[in-house]
């Protein structure tokens, strides 16, 4: 996304300027400009553009302005992984053997290095990222709901955005973007600002899939409500449903391993001097692996996966050292956002059985969809060097047929 104009990113004016001005929540009848950005000269002295900045708050947030007004908002967001990144610490933590509160050197890096995203209100409601460079939407309209494109898709959009708009050639748009929906249709503003809900005993939720107010298919998508509006459909294969949903075969599977259609896993990246990270190009597949997360989506014995590297280097600018490198697998549950009804692994050929396209036979050549011992390794007979974190991740001959 091409940076916004250095006065372009500033400028409260245009439509949106106007719209915020007149807004009776957050214009100039309601707050004065210090109210929210509150520095240390006096309404109505300004003169010296260095003298009247000194104390300015350029990203208002929570602590001394939004909780003014949002005072529900501000209670719960304490708990707010998308506020706080208390994912990507808990993520240090695990492998780097420490506790990142006592930790200065993962403190620091982190801060260098990760710290840029999701810090500020302002940054989904007044303006672009600081990740990609800032600058106001519209004019400082302070916007109820987030534009998908210059604030969701603008942090996250190297996978979600691209797979959930179809960026690929090779790939279809989700069906849920084609029909016109945006992020907010499943991800709403209790997820996002903290939903207060974490029983862990460090008060806040340490993974996205802990999240109780987090979206699931089934929200939507009821069997018993699907299987009556299709009762008289000779293309509806509820049968599908009952053997890998209900897990009338004995095994349940997540959604997406039916319904998703490749997606982008990377290889290995690491710090390769302080300023940020060497990235080596990632790979359209979609992989299924044992559930890693049995605590928070147990109710799934198999998922799909994607390769998430970490590399032992990867933090020694910091310097942070990663003893516990093992401790967590690198193929990881996912949920990718390019849901399809009909996909690779659902389309048969007519008259074939339903496994023809993504069961594993024995003594037949394998289809490429289960996650094996072979994609552990190098391609030159060795093991990748996460391969032992993902030993429990792999379905071995015999798991599934």
């Amino acid at each position: 996304m091409p940076e916004l104009a250095a006065w372009e990113a500033v400028y409260v004016g245009g439509t949106g300027g106007a719209a915020f001005l007149s807004d009776p929540n957050h214009g100039l009848e309601a707050l004065a400009c210090l109210d929210c950005h509150a520095a240390s000269a006096a309404e109505g002295e300004f003169g010296d553009y260095a003298a009247d900045h000194v104390g300015v708050t350029a990203w208002p947030s929570l602590a001394g302005a939004c909780d003014g007004c949002h005072a529900d908002i501000a209670a719960t967001n304490a708990n707010s992984l998308h506020t706080n990144l208390w994912g990507e610490k808990a993520a240090v933590e695990r492998r780097g053997q420490c506790v990142f509160s006592e930790t200065p050197a993962a403190q620091a890096g982190f801060a260098r290095n990760c710290g840029d995203c999701h810090t500020s209100c302002g940054q989904c409601h007044v303006s672009r990222p600081l990740s990609v460079g800032g600058g106001f939407i519209g004019g400082h309209l302070i916007r109820r709901t987030p534009d998908m494109t210059l604030n969701c898709t603008a942090c996250h959009g190297s996978r979600v955005g691209h797979d959930y708009t179809g960026e690929d050639p090779t790939v279809q748009s989700d069906i849920h973007y084609a029909r016109g929906h945006r992020c907010e249709l499943c991800h709403r503003a209790t997820e996002m600002h903290g939903d207060g809900l974490s029983s862990n005993a460090s008060g806040h939720y340490e993974h996205r899939y802990e999240v109780a107010s987090m979206p699931r298919c089934e929200d939507c998508h009821v069997k018993s409500i699907m299987d009556a509006a299709h009762a008289d459909d000779p293309d509806w294969h509820g049968e599908y449903h009952d053997a890998h949903w209900e897990g009338l075969t004995g095994v349940k599977l997540q959604c997406q391993v039916c319904h998703s259609q490749p997606y982008k896993n990377c290889t290995f990246c690491h710090v390769s001097d302080p300023s940020g990270y060497d990235i080596e190009p990632s790979v359209l597949a979609l992989k299924i692996g044992k559930n890693t997360e049995p605590a928070t989506r147990g109710e799934y014995d198999y998922t799909v996966v994607r390769h998430t590297p970490v590399h032992q280097d990867t933090y020694e600018t910091w310097p942070l050292a990663l003893p516990g490198y093992d401790d967590a697998p690198t193929w990881k549950y996912a949920s990718p956002h390019n849901i399809r009804t009909w996909t690779a692994q659902t389309t048969v050929d007519e008259g074939m059985g339903c496994g023809t396209s993504c069961h594993d036979r024995s003594g037949q050549t394998p289809l490429g969809w289960y996650l094996r011992e072979i994609d552990l390794q190098d391609g030159l007979g060795g093991d990748l060097p996460d391969a032992a974190a993902n030993a429990g991740v792999v379905i071995l001959e015999g798991d599934l047929h």
